[in-house]
């Protein structure tokens, strides 16, 4: 699928750049993304969140707020106090919080679970901590978060299943630099209507 975005890719990577090319050096290569299964009334449900420090995830959601629009930010150490993964020993979580992206079950949990798989997959990390039943946490790297992170924005309103699976593959076939592109249009306070026109590009062929 050709998405027609290519102009927005800069020069400084490729399609098929691998994941790690895009870690958080910033931030000296620790995960910046964590995905939850706990399990509800509709069987297993996922919630993605993006990790940041304190002050960042303070100041985007002041800018958020700003305009109109809501943040749900939990300390880090609330969420993954309890956690068995191998990552929350490992890093200094310290003054770190999570950022609620979107939680997901029932249809949407099960029309996305391909995606998951196989990106996960792709990042030699093992998707059944959060495909099978169960309580799991797992730990991702940056550009693996970022296009889980399209998903989960793209599907959370949709009703049909056929827009879903359209929407999960377009997210698929998009290359590394043109998912950070919409990642970035849609959480970006000046772009209100970045979600609607992923799915809308995705989407509307239906």
């Amino acid at each position: 699928m050709t998405t027609g975005l290519d102009t927005t890719r800069s020069s400084s990577g490729t399609e098929d750049t691998p994941a790690s090319s895009f870690g958080s050096s910033v931030y000296g290569g620790r995960p910046t993304f964590a995905m939850t299964r706990r399990e509800g009334a509709n069987g297993g449900a996922v919630t993605l969140y993006e990790l940041l420090p304190e002050e960042q995830a303070a100041a985007r959601r002041d800018r958020l707020e700003r305009h109109g629009r809501s943040l749900t930010v939990k300390s880090f150490e609330d969420l993954f106090e309890d956690s068995s993964s191998e990552e929350v020993p490992q890093w200094d979580w310290d003054g770190w919080t999570a950022v609620k992206i979107a939680r997901l079950d029932g249809g949407r949990f099960r029309a996305l679970s391909s995606l998951i798989q196989e990106t996960i997959d792709n990042a030699e990390l093992d998707a059944a901590t959060v495909i099978s039943s169960g309580a799991g946490d797992l730990f991702l790297p940056e550009a693996v978060g970022v296009r889980l992170a399209l998903a989960f924005r793209g599907i959370k309103p949709l009703q049909r299943v056929d827009r879903m699976r359209a929407l999960c593959r377009g997210v698929a076939q998009m290359g590394d630099e043109e998912c950070y592109y919409w990642h970035a249009k849609c959480r970006a306070p000046s772009s209100p209507n970045g979600e609607k026109a992923l799915r809308t590009l995705l989407t509307d062929h239906l």
